[in-house]
């Protein structure tokens, strides 16, 4: 599908995110010959350098990031040509003149590929500028403040220049493939639809893993945690797909009124509550991936001090209709044995076993793959061939969209890039999700800090602390580890 005529004005234009995940993916698009010939992509930074200097960056990391990027001379040429450089040191007001000519005749984008710290500023210099119209669009990335109060602010000085349509808070996990399948499964498919409430669901695990320490985000990552990281955006976005009602469409504004619903759902966590069905800890030293590794409090940039968690493990209810009395766990961490993103559905066991008493029956489950193997994963009980009697065992209904697709081509960056141009928000993040968020992320951490909830500890290149594991124990239930398909 070709994309109407558009302008991208990268700020950052010269760093890691540009470099690596938006030029490499609208240079994908010109190779598909999506792009119009009119449209520009401009990179904005603080350096002092020429049109043709700019030119050479974006192809040196084309050749770094982009694979086949020497099989496409053709579209480099088209590339190029439709490349420019603005150097703009933000706190300049000279520098802002040299942005000048914003055209009315097509959509334009300001992606704010910079450090959070600074969408204040570049959001006020924007309107102080008068560089703002109705065709204009601001992307944002996360994280969206550090708690109900930042937040707040970042998004006020969004709103004072852009009106929340054209604001556009990117969080990648929703342009990933697997986590948009989510939908279609629910919501094109009756015999799932259908079974998706706590009639027949006994609990949902999702699990976010990560196999790497902090690797050189110690600093910032030591005054973040994996709460904020990836529970507050990553984890609550993919609940907030899992346990929604249906939307009127899946391209309007209803998808994201039913998420809103969801966090709004969600049971506050008490001082009762808050030491039994959360856990936090932080990573030892240990084996990962086959080396040694050192321990979160010896990484670089890191206060010992500050008790950042690197794992959290929360167990959570949705008070509403469908989900009463279903509990849906959470966990993510660091340097934990491999890297996997899943959502496991456990259903209720029949009520009733009909068969011999020695045929064992289990609960079905349903998998849904992130990562590393996009897919769909059903295990249902079957009875075993060429025996005589019911002889039952569990095996899978597996669907890798892998072998049906070639995946890897489309970054989760590019699609969602492609949604801003046009103008499809239903992927993104609105104002009063953030906020709702937040309000929710607040509450932990307030409890955290005055019930002195403990920081435990795991070995590097493990699951996670025991009371992680505790945490579905004491309900006789346990975590799935990995995203084997056994």
């Amino acid at each position: 599908m070709d994309l109407n005529t558009f302008n991208l004005y990268l700020f950052g234009g010269t760093g890691d995110l540009s470099n690596r995940k938006l030029i490499p993916a609208m240079f994908r698009q010109e190779t598909l010959g999506n792009i119009d010939k009119e449209s520009e992509i401009i990179g904005l930074g603080s350096r002092e350098i020429s049109k043709e200097e700019y030119t050479q960056m974006v192809k040196n990391s084309l050749e770094k990031y982009f694979p086949s990027f020497k099989d496409n001379e053709e579209a480099w040429t088209r590339f190029g040509q439709r490349l420019n450089y603005i150097k703009l040191d933000i706190s300049s007001s000279e520098d802002w003149k040299n942005i000048n000519n914003i055209p009315k005749d097509r959509p334009v984008v300001y992606y704010l590929a910079t450090p959070p710290n600074l969408y204040k500023q570049i959001s006020t210099s924007l309107k102080e500028n008068n560089l703002i119209e109705d065709n204009c669009r601001v992307v944002v990335e996360k994280p969206i403040g550090s708690n109900l109060e930042t937040a707040q602010d970042i998004n006020n000085s969004l709103s004072a220049g852009f009106d929340e349509s054209q604001i556009y808070r990117i969080d990648h996990y929703l342009g990933k493939e697997a986590v948009q399948n989510l939908l279609a499964l629910r919501f094109a498919n009756t015999i799932f639809e259908k079974s998706w409430s706590n009639s027949a669901i006994d609990h949902i695990q999702i699990t976010v893993a990560e196999d790497l320490g902090v690797e050189d985000r110690g600093g910032y990552y030591d005054e973040t945690g994996a709460l904020r990281d990836m529970v507050q955006n990553h984890l609550l976005q993919i609940l907030c797909l899992i346990a929604m009602e249906p939307p009127v469409s899946i391209q309007s504004e209803s998808v994201r009124d039913e998420k809103l619903k969801v966090l709004k759902s969600l049971a506050p966590f008490t001082e009762e509550t808050i030491g039994i069905n959360s856990v936090r800890a932080q990573y030892l030293d240990g084996i990962s991936k086959g080396e040694a590794a050192c321990a979160y409090i010896d990484e670089e940039g890191v206060n010992a001090e500050n008790n950042t968690e690197t794992f959290v493990a929360l167990k959570l209810e949705i008070n509403n209709w469908r989900w009463t009395g279903v509990p849906f766990y959470l966990r993510t961490g660091k340097r934990m044995h491999s890297k996997s993103s899943e959502i496991v559905v456990r259903y209720k066991a029949v009520p009733h076993n009909i068969f011999s008493k020695e045929a064992s029956l289990k609960a079905d489950q349903l998998v849904l793959r992130i990562h590393p193997d996009e897919g769909i994963d059903l295990k249902l009980n079957t009875k075993k061939p060429g025996v005589s009697g019911y002889d039952l065992e569990e095996l899978p209904l597996d669907l890798n969209l892998h072998d049906y697709h070639e995946l890897g081509h489309q970054d989760c960056y590019e699609r969602l890039l492609l949604d801003v141009i046009r103008g499809n928000p239903s992927l993104f993040v609105r104002r009063d999700e953030i906020e709702a968020s937040w309000k929710w992320i607040d509450n932990i951490i307030n409890l955290w800090e005055s019930e002195d909830v403990p920081m435990e500890e795991y070995i590097s290149g493990g699951w996670g602390p025991s009371n992680a594991d505790l945490l579905l124990k004491r309900d006789f239930r346990s975590w799935k580890n990995g995203s084997s398909k056994k």
